[in-house]
């Protein structure tokens, strides 16, 4: 009889581990959609204390509770109840406090491994940001006008030459940069459209309306205005009778606006569309938890860049 009695006890306490475990997991699992750790650290703690203890303890006694009915055939009383909840709460604590740790280091691990991948794949994004931009066709085509302007005007060919060399020497200059004021990234821009405003002229119309008093720690990836203009013309139909709109402005003083007018080229890749955005969002993963946003619909497409303060 005694054999049982230890043997009912052992199952017992191998039900409730089981049960402990398994629950408290599930209830991670749950407020992990709605709570998060990060974002609520003191909420999340008190009510994943909160709810684990109650619900260790309903294990606790619902099991203890079935097995005495049914070892025994007589209900547990008041005294044992009470001896059970007080043994139950010390066996919590150690057992919650296991749960958490293993839970924080598994987190820990990810994290650690999700910011390795990042930075790999930022890498790897400045390497496809380099050869987007020293493109032999972009080159070859501004030679092309450069040849055109010198016979025309040499005035011209010389400015045109100036604002060449500044394109190129940003890229070089910054391409390794993480972050760039935005400022700079302006008056980069600025001679990048003077290019190509010199090349599809009056089919391309480009709209810069950016304060020229921002502070130099509003900043953005570098390359990364330049990605989204040149993707707007690589995807987009371009001609006199309809011109490729393109607006770049800041909303709310917190988002740069990168807007143009939707009208896309026949059997264009979607993947080849979707390099660039690719490319920016991953840098921006790795830079801050703030996300890039795309809103296409009949008209128009618009990607909005979160502005990213430089610490000093």
């Amino acid at each position: 009889m005694m054999y049982l009695n230890y043997l009912v006890a052992f199952l017992w306490i191998l039900t409730v581990i089981v049960l402990l475990w398994f629950g408290n997991r599930f209830i991670f699992r749950i407020l992990d959609k709605s709570v998060s750790w990060l974002k609520y650290t003191a909420r999340r703690f008190f009510l994943q204390l909160m709810l684990s203890c109650i619900y260790s303890l309903a294990c606790i006694n619902l099991s203890y509770y079935l097995f005495k009915i049914t070892s025994t055939v007589t209900p547990p009383d008041l005294a044992q109840i009470l001896v059970l909840n007080i043994y139950g709460l010390l066996f919590i604590i150690p057992v919650l406090s296991v749960n958490f740790g293993i839970y924080f280091m598994m987190q820990w691990k990810k994290e650690h491994i999700k910011s390795d991948q990042l930075k790999q794949e930022n890498l790897n994004s400045q390497l496809e940001a380099l050869r987007m931009h020293i493109d032999p066709h972009f080159l070859f085509n501004n030679l092309n006008v450069l040849s055109t302007l010198i016979e025309e005007n040499s005035r011209d060919a010389q400015f045109f030459l100036e604002r060449f060399a500044d394109v190129y020497r940003y890229v070089l200059q910054y391409k390794k940069e993480e972050l760039v004021a935005l400022n700079t990234e302006i008056t980069f821009i600025r001679s990048y459209v003077f290019l190509l405003k010199k090349r599809f002229e009056e089919q391309c119309i480009i709209d810069i309306d950016i304060p020229g008093d921002l502070p130099d720690t509003m900043c953005i990836p570098p390359l990364s205005l330049q990605m989204l203009v040149e993707n707007a013309i690589k995807h987009n139909k371009i001609s006199l009778k309809s011109p490729l709109m393109i607006g770049i402005f800041i909303e709310h003083g917190t988002t740069l606006v990168v807007r143009n007018n939707y009208q896309p080229k026949p059997n264009s890749e979607s993947k080849l569309a979707n390099t660039g955005l690719e490319n920016i969002s991953k840098r921006y993963k790795y830079l801050s938890d703030s996300a890039i946003t795309v809103v296409r619909d009949e008209n128009s497409f618009v990607v909005k860049l979160p502005l990213l303060e430089l610490e000093d």
